[in-house]
């Protein structure tokens, strides 16, 4: 049996595969003891359909692409990065890469290259979160762990559908409710999802509006007399400046604002108050969003208020992609470096040039990739480099990333042929879990090492060996002469060493292990300059626009992301497609539409038909799953613009006024 973690969602559920080449649940890792969803049974399946073999090569978009060797693949890759300069060049990376390959990406780039062009498509769904764990409590790194589930009694689901996307955890809590009685589980949500179907208590909130409601709830708690005073006045301070704005939203005004009824603000007041033990999970709902971090720090407020921290609670943002967490630690953001270092700290510059060997850091954060996309389109950005996620697909406004991908010279580094292949010059064939050996780290903070099952296919190249190549021949080949994974794993670790994400007693042997103690502030002391949590005023704006209806964005039961690996299974597929849009029933008798009807969704940025599907969403909403790549018809992003979180510049892709027409 050689055990692994699952590629899909942030979980971080333990799997092996038998001899059979058949993926169980690990019945001993600490993320699932043993449960397993239905995505990853069908891994081995779609392991090698539509697979990139060998380097692919073509001097203009229009041509054909031509095989090439991994020699000339790495040395036109080497001319084109020599003939521009930092800040021309590009990186845009994935949580679905290990953190050895992360590692050195992030070391090639801010510590050699002498640039912090690097983003991951953890920009689509983290960069909220992590910009709210920071503000509130000085540090990324989520507070608890799954363990705290087995002894909560409340749960709360606020822009989350885990019954789909983190489908173990869910189950998890449904069995805790299950085997103790007064357990309760809310969620808050437009559309009537499956764990909303599940819950104890459904909120059905209109879309964009979680801050007013939350702030609604800390002005109950306050005028209840259920502020937990104690815990306010020792251990977080900015409480008086977040009270005043959550003052602007009574009941009877969110309630108006949110669409909800007064008695479910009261309610979820009263669960903030009175529960046991409270845990908040959220996920994209909160995060992808212009007022996003408002969102999140509306949240936090509501632990720091009644002290739900520890053994009475936790705000859990599930984390989107199998190894986003391990970015995080390795610090794949423009701003990020090992260790939940800072490139604008000069300590902690001064410390990885130490550490690196390398030259001067750039003190200064570089673009996300929303901006990159603008920078592309004004010329100043030339090459761009993508591994292991699918732009074409998951970026907002197509049209004109399409644009983008058309005129920058762009490299695909991946293992499947997928959509952002059809605009490249360059074409690397990287291996993928099963059939190389590295590390991911799971919401939790668990770190589980994957070892491969399956010789890498074609010419396929582990993507640290890729950089380590592109390193050497760019002349840095004494920082990069790696001989395995686990040399780079042994480095990684050391560099977090007396950090707060201090992975330095891991070795691959040992794991699965989780960084941390259970709850990373035990002790209630914060990475803060006063050592104390911070309450922020969570204000609210919602942007109106062109359209009658408000198109919300997801993603599907058994698929996962842009389908590029999961696309490819038929067991998968079933009831995934054709692309649809759900939508109020009452809504679709007005427009005088029939469930299986062919509807044009329109905004100002484009169009896109889909089948409909009739359904809870609140009136005026519309639901449509993201990941849909043009094989199966145009992607939902085509509709959706690029604005962004004015704070985590993480893309609005939860809230898009557009127009309905049945064809």
């Amino acid at each position: 049996m050689i055990r692994f973690q699952c590629p899909y969602c942030g979980v971080g559920c333990g799997l092996y595969i038998d001899d059979r080449s058949k993926v169980k649940g690990d019945p001993n890792h600490p993320a699932n003891f043993g449960d397993v969803c239905k995505k990853p049974l069908y891994y081995p399946k779609v392991l090698r359909k539509g697979r990139v073999k060998r380097p692919l090569f073509r001097e203009s978009k229009g041509s054909d692409f031509r095989e090439v060797s991994w020699e000339e693949a790495i040395q036109i890759a080497v001319e084109r990065l020599k003939s521009l300069s930092p800040h021309e060049v590009y990186f845009y990376v994935s949580g679905q890469l290990f953190t050895e390959d992360i590692y050195v990406i992030n070391k090639l780039v801010k510590g050699f290259l002498g640039t912090n062009n690097i983003d991951a498509n953890s920009r689509l769904c983290m960069a909220t979160a992590v910009t709210a764990y920071k503000m509130a409590f000085g540090s990324d790194g989520v507070p608890c762990t799954y363990e705290d589930v087995d002894d909560a009694d409340t749960f709360l689901f606020i822009g989350s559908n885990a019954a789909i996307s983190h489908p173990v955890l869910f189950r998890r809590v449904l069995k805790r409710r299950r085997e103790h009685e007064g357990v309760m589980v809310i969620t808050v949500d437009p559309i009537e999802t499956e764990t909303a179907r599940k819950s104890d208590i459904f909120i059905q909130i209109r879309a964009g509006t979680d801050t007013v409601l939350l702030n609604s709830v800390l002005y109950i708690l306050y005028k209840e007399g259920w502020i937990n005073w104690d815990f306010v006045k020792n251990h977080t301070e900015g409480f008086e400046e977040a009270l005043r704005e959550a003052e602007k939203f009574p009941p009877e005004v969110a309630s108006s604002v949110c669409g909800v009824e007064e008695r479910y603000i009261h309610l979820l007041a009263e669960a903030f108050a009175k529960s046991k033990k409270l845990i908040s999970f959220w996920c994209q709902g909160l995060n992808q969003s212009s007022n996003g971090t408002m969102k999140n720090l509306a949240l936090i407020n509501l632990h720091l208020a009644t002290g739900r921290l520890n053994g009475k609670g936790c705000p859990f943002s599930l984390t989107g992609q199998p190894n986003a967490m391990g970015g995080r630690e390795v610090g794949y953001f423009p701003n990020g470096l090992p260790g939940y270092r800072d490139v604008r700290r000069e300590e902690d510059r001064k410390f990885m040039e130490s550490f690196w060997g390398c030259g001067r850091i750039n003190p200064e954060p570089g673009p996300t990739i929303t901006e990159a996309v603008d920078l592309i389109l004004d010329g100043r950005i030339k090459l761009l480099w993508v591994v292991a996620t699918n732009p074409a697909v998951s970026l907002p406004n197509l049209r004109k990333v399409e644009e983008a991908l058309k005129r920058v010279f762009l490299v695909v580094q991946d293992s499947y042929l997928n959509d952002t292949c059809e605009f490249a010059n360059l074409i690397l064939p990287a291996a993928q879990m099963g059939e190389k050996i590295g590390v991911m780290t799971g919401s939790d903070r668990t770190v589980t090492l994957c070892k491969p099952f399956s010789d890498p296919f074609g010419e396929a190249k582990a993507d640290w060996e890729v950089f380590c190549e592109l390193a050497k021949a760019l002349g840095f080949a004494d920082a990069f002469q790696y001989s395995s994974s686990e040399e780079i794993f042994r480095e990684f670790v050391r560099a977090t060493e007396g950090r707060l994400c201090d992975l330095s007693d891991m070795d691959y042997d040992r794991l699965p292990l989780r960084w941390g103690k259970r709850w990373i502030y035990e002790d209630l002391r914060f990475p803060t300059p006063s050592g104390k949590a911070r309450f922020h005023p969570a204000r609210f704006e919602l942007r109106e626009g062109f359209g009658s209806f408000v198109l919300i964005t997801g993603r599907l039961k058994n698929q996962w992301h842009t389908m590029t690996r999961t696309g490819k299974s038929e067991e998968l597929l079933k009831g995934e497609v054709p692309p649809f849009v759900v939508m109020n029933q009452e809504d679709a008798e007005e427009l005088g539409v029939q469930e299986g009807d062919l509807v044009r969704i329109i905004s100002k940025y484009g169009s896109v038909d889909r089948v409909v599907r009739l359904g809870n969403v609140k009136r005026g909403h519309l639901f449509a799953p993201f990941g849909y790549p043009r094989e199966f018809g145009e992607p939902t992003n085509l509709v959706l613009s690029d604005r962004t979180d004015p704070l985590s510049r993480e893309p609005d892709l939860k809230y898009e006024k557009v127009e309905v027409v049945r064809l």
